[in-house]
């Protein structure tokens, strides 16, 4: 049926326009008139039943929800295998995990989490593995019981509570690809009854405003692709409140206290399991106020001496460093510092990473040169930079030397410190330096995208006319000055706008997340507003300053194009989403959705207030109708353009990266430059092609078709083209931390280093590695003696 109205549509309008070119030109001048009506309205009808068609089909076949648990498995064993290989987790055999019950005021009794046998669980043991009893949990394990202990207790609840160093993080890894394991080891049947693990940090969530359900359904829309598009976020939430999905939250510990205590307490109404991992010094500061309902608290040991000698010993690659023998034989003294030094896994992969072959590690057993644990300890610390960035016979060539390293390493660290936060989002750089510098950038490169570009629209309002004997009366000079005169008014407002950053990427929807209907009535509000407020603003300033004679009459056209520019980037900026809603508003805050929802009305109401100003403007003119005709024309192309904006930069993005797999942070990276591409200049063209239509059949009208049309369409498509590319250039969050970072170098805070290149390297030399779109230093300790703070020792804490 829906086929069958777009066929007769699309032959319809292919009827009326051979028609329209067989009348003679009178007769053709009219009925343009009468098409430039229709014409928007029949666009509009095939737009919304190409919708609808795609919708229903959507619609028609949705995957189950066991489906769904399966390819986010997939997806979630991807992306921490290949971190697990990262850290060297898998091969060789990974250190020791060691625990027991924790006696520390962090929890409730243990009958609270395992449960009255006689009563049935809150979460029954997951397919193959049984109720954990209160024996257990008191005999503690190591990784395996560990697991038991997750699919097992019946409170559905276990905290992991460690010193700094004690390998945390590393466990919560180990825990999740065991829990993956055991899913694809039970029966199909069962799989079911088996949730799907998930490691996120809690940077960022704000537990008061967003419920536990709301934000886990915004993380795994943001991070992983397969839950983009259009009942992703509806899918997200149903395998949540199925239990489908199980949490394991990492990062609570650098949370404000009160916040922390605020998360405990929406954890522990969660519908799914929860794993919680917190220093010990922080969750007993946040349990002061709250307990995790029911939690089972374990806590994570220090690793023997013989058991950091025995994975020493299995770890080497190589020819061993001298010493090797000594220190692996000392290591079984149990009260030596050396021992106490090495209880951490951060220092036992400090030793197998910074000393190779030639290397004397023999110098760790100098009693007089390292007295304590401590000192031990950051001398390893110390060597991290030096061992990473050294060449080595068989590795790379470093790309950057230690000195580079250390300067921008250490920058990074500190101001990850003053910002409370062990979460290095890329994003976030351009708050540490002035906006000022990053606004006039802006203004520049708007002034020169408008040079080349209204340059080049000189040459059709040239050359087409004149291959028709007409002659132009603008010369070269006056469209470069109309070109940049529009281009600094649409990079002022812009750089304003979003010179300062810190604003998340906005996530790329893949293609099937488009909605056709809401993209075309968003579009039609804000194009509307966009050509006809900057068209209005640059009318009226013609008027006015010409009427007075105030400045010279070649002047007046720039300065209305200033105007205009300005208007336009002023609307754009208020927007606050990249063009063609790439940025939509599956996984968004609630507040950034109502923010959205509330310029979308604005622009609406804007549209036809101005849309009707416009047409009573041009009444004595070129008639009411025509004015309004213009505005819809303009809204309904740009309506279409929004929508081929997000289907073009979709399928851009998909290809590149591919629909499944979750994004890092050089993904998120390298996707916002190809959205940044392709957004501006099907914006830009799009733009150009729906105010063009009404431009080009007035010029037609007034200069005969052939000549007035192509000149004049082809005109206001490249004058179009410097919104767009100015718009997509300035407004990227890629932009803004690009001139951010050469900020730093101009001031010598950082060195002469490409950024994603330098963080991506560091990554590979383990000083840095990756928890979802963020980069974190390989362990606290290392980013805080970086930033010239001190973190809590084993030593301190056994004195203690």
């Amino acid at each position: 049926m829906l086929i069958g109205l777009m066929l007769v549509l699309v032959l319809a309008i292919g009827a009326a326009l051979r028609w329209i070119f067989h009348l003679s030109s009178s007769q053709r001048g009219a009925a343009l008139q009468v098409g430039g009506l229709l014409a928007p309205l029949a666009v509009a009808v095939m737009t919304m039943l190409l919708g609808q068609l795609l919708g229903a089909r959507r619609r028609a076949d949705p995957p189950p929800a066991d489906t769904l648990a399966d390819l986010l498995a997939q997806a979630v064993r991807g992306q921490w295998r290949k971190e697990a290989v990262q850290r060297v987790l898998l091969t060789p055999d990974p250190i020791s995990v060691s625990w027991s019950l924790s006696d520390l005021l962090v929890a409730g009794p243990v009958e609270a989490a395992v449960g009255h046998p006689d009563v049935a669980p809150a979460f029954p043991p997951l397919p193959g593995q049984t109720r954990v009893t209160e024996e257990q949990v008191r005999s503690g394990g190591g990784r395996g019981e560990l697991f038991a202990m997750y699919a097992g207790i019946a409170s559905g609840r276990v905290v992991v509570v460690g010193e700094p160093g004690t390998g945390k993080s590393g466990a919560a890894v180990l825990l999740l690809l065991d829990a993956l394991d055991h899913r694809d080891r039970v029966d199909d049947k069962d799989r079911v009854r088996v949730p799907v693990p998930v490691l996120m940090t809690a940077h960022g969530w704000d537990p008061t405003t967003y419920s536990v359900q709301d934000w886990l359904a915004a993380r795994l829309v943001a991070d992983y692709p397969l839950f983009q598009h259009r009942d992703g976020p509806a899918e997200a939430h149903k395998l949540i409140d199925a239990g489908a999905v199980a949490l394991l939250l990492d990062g609570l510990d650098e949370m404000d206290v009160a916040w922390r205590s605020a998360v405990l307490q929406a954890l522990s109404d969660a519908p799914f399991r929860v794993v919680v991992l917190i220093r010990s010094h922080e969750m007993i500061q946040a349990a002061g106020a709250a307990w995790l309902v029911g939690a089972l608290a374990v806590q994570l040991h220090y690793v023997s001496g013989p058991q950091a000698a025995d994975y020493l010993e299995r770890a080497r690659t190589g020819p061993p460093p001298l010493g090797w023998k000594q220190l692996l034989t000392h290591l079984k003294h149990p009260d030596s510092a050396l021992t106490w030094a090495l209880s951490t896994p951060l220092a036992i992969t400090l030793v197998r990473d910074t000393y190779q072959s030639g290397d004397d590690v023999s110098e760790l057993l100098d009693g007089t040169r390292f007295s304590t644990a401590d000192d031990i300890e950051q001398h390893l610390i110390t060597r991290a930079l030096p061992a990473a960035y050294t060449s080595r016979p068989g590795r790379p060539k470093p790309r950057y030397s230690q000195t580079q390293a250390q300067q921008a390493l250490a920058f990074l660290a500190r101001e990850m410190s003053q910002d409370h936060t062990r979460d290095l989002a890329w994003w976030r750089i351009p708050q540490w330096v002035p906006t000022r510098p990053r606004i006039l950038a802006s203004m520049v490169a708007g002034g020169l995208l408008g040079l080349l570009l209204g340059a080049l629209a000189y040459w059709p309002m040239a050359i087409v006319p004149a291959a028709y004997g007409d002659r132009l009366s603008m010369g070269l000079g006056d469209f470069l000055l109309r070109g940049l005169a529009f281009g600094l008014g649409v990079g002022l407002p812009l750089g304003l706008a979003y010179g300062r950053g810190g604003r998340e990427p906005n996530r790329v929807g893949n293609w099937r997340a488009i909605s056709l209907r809401s993209v075309l009535t968003v579009g039609v509000a804000y194009g509307i507003l966009l050509a006809l407020a900057s068209r209005l603003a640059g009318g009226l300033l013609r008027v006015l300053v010409g009427d007075l004679n105030v400045i010279p009459h070649q002047l007046v056209q720039p300065m209305a194009e200033l105007v205009g520019g300005l208007v336009a980037g002023f609307l754009l900026g208020l927007m606050r989403d990249p063009p063609g809603g790439l940025g939509d508003d599956q996984g968004g805050s609630q507040e950034l959705v109502k923010s959205r929802r509330k310029n979308r009305v604005a622009g609406l109401v804007a549209a036809v207030t101005v849309g009707l100003v416009f047409g009573l403007k041009l009444g004595h003119k070129a008639g009411l109708v025509f004015g309004l005709v213009v505005a819809v024309t303009f809204g309904l192309a740009a309506g279409l353009v929004f929508w081929l904006t997000q289907l073009v930069a979709g399928f851009a993005v998909g290809s590149a990266h591919g629909e499944s797999s979750p994004q890092g942070p050089l993904e998120s990276w390298r996707n916002h430059r190809v959205v940044g591409l392709v957004a501006g200049l099907v914006f830009g063209l799009g733009l150009g092609l729906g105010f063009g239509a009404g431009n080009a059949t007035v010029t037609g009208l007034k200069l005969g078709f052939r000549v007035g049309f192509v000149a004049g369409l082809v005109y206001v498509i490249v004058g179009w083209l410097v919104l767009g590319v100015v718009y997509a250039t300035t407004s990227s969050v890629r932009w803004s931390t690009t001139l951010a970072w050469l900020q730093l170098q101009r001031s010598h805070r950082v060195p002469a280093v490409d950024l994603m290149s330098f963080l991506e390297d560091a990554r590979h030399r383990d000083i840095l590695r990756t928890v979802g779109a963020v980069y974190q230093f390989r362990n606290a300790t290392l980013q805080d003696q970086l930033a010239g703070q001190t973190t809590a020792s084993p030593a301190t804490f056994s004195a203690a």
